[in-house]
């Protein structure tokens, strides 16, 4: 049967539970949720030192976001081909059937809401384009950093054929998650200036919204290189698809935080600089 005529064929999916089995070393499951969800109950004090001492309750609001965000993980996990081990800690909820284990909330906090509201801070400051690479590559390096211990360790597994392994990890994901929180910063950056009094409750939701969107966009060719029948060679290049879809879009970002870097004049609404 041709790869055409499979994908005319109807099929029926069923969920893909966690094997019964599945259990990491217990110190591995301890020392990996403290070091991948830590970071983000660490960011806390800051967060209400900002909002109290500072009246500046933007980091709060993002780590808000970012705990809302987590509900994101479970459809992320079923499309990606993530499983967690059944003895990690947790769970902190469940969704399409999977546990997630405790460390994905805070997670969330640091390492998509504070990274992109570090990727906000940088833009800000005024960015050119290649500027604007390079903290997007930095962000990703930051997902590899994190996750590449975890995979390695076995405190969690990228299961099926996933592309370009490199110590279980699959290394799109550096280029996805890089995409996802740089969008994240990017709207922070966009709206912040027009949010005042109780409108800037509205920036709990840019976590949510621009990670979700910044898959829409980026994630979809690895996607389906993950959940269709295909040959090897059609998996790899929907793997490399999403690096160029990933590159398009940070050069889209690039474009206008270099304008408005480089212009006294929104070059969006034509508004005077507020940021």
């Amino acid at each position: 049967m041709s790869f055409t005529e499979k994908m005319m064929e109807m099929s029926y999916g069923n969920w893909l539970p966690v094997p019964a089995d599945y259990f990491a070393n217990e110190v591995v499951a301890w020392v990996f949720t403290i070091w991948a969800g830590g970071f983000g109950i660490a960011v806390i004090p800051w967060a209400l030192y900002r909002w109290l001492k500072r009246d500046d309750a933007i980091v709060l609001l993002m780590c808000i976001g970012g705990l809302i965000c987590s509900l994101l993980e479970p459809m992320l996990d079923s499309l990606g081909h993530l499983w967690y081990p059944t003895n990690l800690p947790g769970p902190a909820f469940v969704g399409f059937e999977l546990n997630i284990p405790a460390l994905i909330p805070p997670c969330y906090v640091f390492f998509i809401a504070m990274t992109g509201y570090w990727a906000y801070l940088k833009m800000k400051e005024g960015l050119s384009v290649k500027g604007v690479f390079v903290v997007w590559f930095l962000i990703s390096m930051t997902d590899v950093i994190m996750e590449m211990p975890g995979t390695y360790t076995g405190a969690y597994t990228y299961y099926g054929d996933p592309s370009f392994k490199v110590l279980g990890f699959p290394v799109v994901w550096g280029w996805l998650n890089g995409t996802s929180m740089l969008a994240v910063g990017f709207l922070l950056y966009l709206v912040e200036p027009y949010l005042k009094g109780a409108n800037r409750l509205w920036i709990i939701m840019v976590p949510t919204t621009a990670m979700g969107a910044a898959y829409g966009m980026v994630a979809w060719p690895y996607f389906m290189s993950l959940n269709w029948d295909m040959p090897w060679i059609a998996t790899r290049l929907l793997a490399i698809l999403s690096l160029l879809l990933s590159i398009m879009v940070v050069r889209f970002i690039a474009a206008v935080v270099a304008a408005k870097s480089e212009s006294p004049v929104d070059v969006l609404v034509g508004q005077p600089k507020l940021a």
